[in-house]
């Protein structure tokens, strides 16, 4: 059996990878992992393992986290995370997002292994892509130019990377104006209000965040919830209280 060596471990992280089949000199095949291309990465098919960071799961997962929460009692909009998207425009290849919204949907309980838009009848109005440091010219680029091509309402992009020792935190946007994007301006704080869903989005020491642009209440991830819930039931324990029966 074909193993990874270390010294690749991290590189495949790093570029994400597919399994190849090759035929060993006895006649046997075997498994082996190759990094990603360029190509493979924009659109990738099953089976393939995209980039993977603790930064981007965190990222991504908390960003899938609050938006689902948002819009739970809303049955026509639905929130995905790592979900393929087949596009109704032709020569268009498949993209398969970190986080995505959709509006308008049907059935939003059903169980998918794909986004297909022309028989959904409906199409992301909000992607969310945290870039892959070995893909930041895909992630900031060309998929600038694929979603606006896709009719993506707006495109977000979460960018956190080390430079000459110094953590940099960025968020940019991108909203479809007559087909065309155009560049979102940060406000103070660097975040960027996407319409779309109606929250400011921003990144603080590593974390998604997300802010109501009407009532300015922050959203919360459901760890931050059970922590919050926790913390009032300890202070009831402490006035004698039952908090199970409050």
């Amino acid at each position: 059996m074909t193993t990874t060596p270390k010294s690749q471990t991290s590189e495949l992280a790093e570029r994400g990878w597919r399994r190849e089949i090759i035929t060993n000199p006895d006649g046997t095949t075997d498994y082996i992992q190759v990094p990603l291309t360029s190509e493979e990465f924009l659109h990738p098919q099953e089976g393939y393992h995209l980039p993977n960071s603790t930064f981007h799961d965190n990222a991504a997962g908390d960003a899938k986290d609050m938006l689902t929460r948002r819009y739970a009692q809303d049955s026509e909009t639905a929130v995905f995370r790592d979900l393929v998207i087949k596009w109704d425009i032709p020569g268009l290849r498949d993209h398969c997002p970190d986080v995505y919204v959709v509006f308008g949907v049907k059935n939003k309980a059903q169980n998918r292994t794909e986004f297909v838009v022309a028989q959904e009848g409906a199409r992301p109005g909000l992607i969310i892509e945290v870039v892959s440091p070995r893909y930041r010219k895909e992630d900031r680029q060309i998929k600038v130019q694929q979603y606006a091509q896709a009719k993506v309402q707006e495109y977000a992009i979460i960018d956190r990377r080390t430079q000459r020792g110094q953590v940099i935190e960025e968020v940019l946007g991108y909203r479809l104006m007559e087909g065309q994007y155009l560049p979102l301006t940060p406000d103070d704080d660097g975040r960027i209000l996407c319409e779309t869903v109606g929250l400011w989005i921003g990144l603080q020491d590593g974390r998604v965040v997300m802010e109501d642009a009407q009532t300015g209440k922050r959203l919360l991830t459901s760890v931050e919830l059970e922590e919050r819930a926790a913390r009032l039931a300890e202070l009831l324990r402490a006035q004698g209280i039952d908090p199970d029966q409050v």
